[in-house]
């Protein structure tokens, strides 16, 4: 099912599958994607509630507004909007940040948090690349770097009506505005993931995209009580 709510003075797009406990899915900088399998499979054990970030699908931008903090408070009162209760928060990339800068500001509708492949939190120096720039890459390497079989991320734009490649590229101009500057991250976030208070699962993606080498998981283990690590 698919239906539209307004929140906060603005439209937001809600997917929403499957019964049982609630799970708030927050997606990836590239999209929702409803038609892959992520969701589908989810809602076998999950009541699935996956919104379209604001700049994406039939989600309007937020008047005036651009910013994961909008973002993050959005969140919190849809789940507020929803009576939540003991929820699951799952983020992928994009929605990963965001996950995270809600638990840090209250965990009280959720009971478990699921991070992956978390952009919004950038540990080492200042002058080392954590993330790679996305926008400096060919559609090849892109693939190459995010997949671990490019081929699952192909997508065949001639194929696509118009419709479907406008919402692509105000999807990337939403995703470049969320991230432009500071470059996909919060440099204040990593000093209150201590706030985190919920059992956290870290998944960290094979690709090459993101740094989730082991120094990375191993500066990460003792941000939250309790979390739980997939290498």
């Amino acid at each position: 099912m698919t239906r539209t709510i307004a929140l906060a003075g603005t439209p937001l797009e809600l997917v929403e599958r499957g019964q049982g406990r609630p799970l708030l899915f927050l997606h990836a900088g590239e999209g929702l994607a409803p038609e892959r399998p992520w969701l589908d499979l989810l809602s076998r054990r999950y009541r699935v509630i996956a919104p379209c970030h604001p700049g994406y699908g039939n989600s309007p931008l937020i008047d005036g507004g651009g910013s994961v903090d909008e973002l993050t408070y959005l969140y919190l009162d849809l789940a507020a909007e929803l009576g939540l209760d003991g929820a699951v928060l799952v983020g992928a990339d994009l929605g990963g940040w965001i996950a995270a800068e809600m638990m840090v500001r209250s965990s009280a509708r959720f009971s478990r948090l699921v991070l992956t492949a978390p952009l919004g939190i950038k540990l080492r120096g200042r002058d080392e690349r954590d993330i790679a720039d996305i926008h400096a890459m060919t559609p090849a390497e892109y693939l190459r770097l995010a997949w671990a079989d490019a081929r699952n991320g192909d997508v065949d734009y001639t194929a696509l009506p118009d419709s479907e490649l406008a919402a692509i590229v105000r999807g990337r101009e939403a995703f470049a505005l969320y991230g432009w500057k500071p470059y996909m991250h919060n440099p204040r976030l990593k000093r209150w993931l201590h706030r985190i208070d919920r059992p956290t699962l870290l998944l960290r993606p094979g690709s090459q995209l993101y740094g989730y080498g082991p120094a990375r998981s191993k500066a990460s283990s003792p941000s939250t009580p309790n979390p739980l690590f997939v290498l």
